[in-house]
């Protein structure tokens, strides 16, 4: 998938509907992301606000 920012707004502009992994099989796991493995314990909770606050946490 492919986003841009269009008068101000993200508009996916380009999309391929086939996935070239699994999707997690438990919802519980889903808290574990590639992504988020080295964030440390401390900042969890910070983040965790932020992004409930709709507050960026980067840029």
């Amino acid at each position: 998938m492919v986003v841009k920012l269009l008068d101000s707004r993200w508009e996916v502009i380009y999309f391929v509907a086939e996935h070239n992994h699994a999707l997690v099989d438990k919802p519980s796991l889903i808290k574990y992301p590639r992504s988020h493995q080295g964030i440390p314990r401390k900042r969890g909770p910070s983040l965790h606000i932020s992004t409930i606050c709709n507050i960026p946490t980067g840029l």
